[in-house]
């Protein structure tokens, strides 16, 4: 996954921190709530479906990705 650190304005996080679970969760929410729709494809839907309750996202977005994940073919 390519690191926009846009989305950590507010941290002082490099590329190798996302190795750290606690900061890797953190990046995927702001992936999944302010990201470009590239930087989303390149989230592993498994790991959304098995940590949507963990990531910390808009209700706008949690509803999306419970819709999606229960609607996948």
């Amino acid at each position: 996954m390519k690191f926009n650190k846009k989305l950590l304005w507010d941290y002082d996080i490099s590329e190798s921190d996302l190795e750290k679970e606690d900061v890797y969760m953190l990046y995927v929410s702001r992936v999944l709530n302010n990201g470009t729709i590239d930087e989303v494809r390149e989230i592993p839907l498994e790991f959304i479906e098995k940590h949507l309750d963990d990531l910390n996202l808009s209700s706008r977005v949690k509803k999306f990705w419970e819709w999606h994940i229960k609607n996948k073919a």
